[in-house]
């Protein structure tokens, strides 16, 4: 019920903002500490192309807090928690260099579970405490802004490298005045072969996503969008394709 009334609640949101012309979104003030922060109702929890759902739809939540080295143009450092609604949580600490052709970040983040979900049992494993390092880049100059990560976990011996890509349209292009059009996609290779744990898998995935969003306020934005994934592991509980929905905003301090 919890779940059910946070979607409507979200909806209802959205459909209010969208019954009037949004004002424009205004700039954040150029100062040395931003804050970010989402809310967003998923149908499903899908990591790496993996469906990891414990029941029909959990509610995701995240705040980021980035400082602006001062002396260092485009150089900043950031902390992030993210909240899968008590399945998991994630704690990270990054940096990275931002100039006008692209990004470069590097950081380490710590993934935590109430319990351990094992490979044989649930498709996938889970630990209650997973150290994660990562190096990734975007080029924000070029079409689709592609980015390349690459992960390695040092709990379950696992790296992953993930490429992505993404797109937005004006949605008056589709009789749609106000709102954009959001389209990513990505795909990834995981291996863990030489994981201590029950975790000796490989696999590739693949997927996409369409949001519909619509900037509202002071750097607020709603939206809804619809998401696939796709895996090539095999195991029976996990294997295939998982597509759902999900109603989102994000905010801008």
């Amino acid at each position: 019920m919890k779940h059910t009334l946070t979607a409507l609640a979200l909806a209802a949101f959205a459909a209010g903002a969208s019954a009037q012309n949004a004002p424009a979104p205004v700039a954040a003030a150029n100062t040395d500490i931003a804050v970010r922060g989402s809310v967003s109702w998923n149908g499903k929890n899908v990591f790496r192309g993996i469906d990891r759902s414990d029941s029909a739809g959990l509610v995701q939540s995240a705040v980021t807090i980035e400082y602006n080295i001062p002396g260092f143009t485009g150089v900043s450092t950031y902390l992030n928690f993210f909240n899968a609604d008590g399945v998991e949580r994630t704690y990270t600490l990054g940096a990275k260099t931002d100039s006008p052709y692209g990004i470069l970040d590097v950081g380490i983040q710590r993934l935590t579970s109430p319990s351990v979900r094992t490979l044989a049992s649930n498709g996938f494993t889970q630990l209650r405490s997973n150290n994660e390092i990562y190096v990734g880049t975007t080029l924000s100059a070029v079409a689709f802004k592609p980015s390349a990560y690459v992960y390695y976990s040092n709990d379950l011996k696992q790296y992953t490298l993930e490429l992505a890509g993404s797109k937005s349209f004006a949605g008056s292009s589709v009789g749609l005045s106000g709102f954009d059009i959001v389209a990513k996609v990505y795909g990834g290779y995981s291996n863990a072969s030489a994981s201590t744990y029950d975790v000796k898998n490989a696999y590739e995935y693949l997927g996409a996503s369409a949001d519909l969003t619509r900037a509202v306020g002071q750097g607020a934005v709603l939206g809804a969008g619809v998401n696939w994934a796709y895996n090539t592991d095999g195991r029976a509980p996990t294997a295939g394709s998982s597509a759902w929905v999900r109603v989102f905003a994000n905010f801008k301090f």
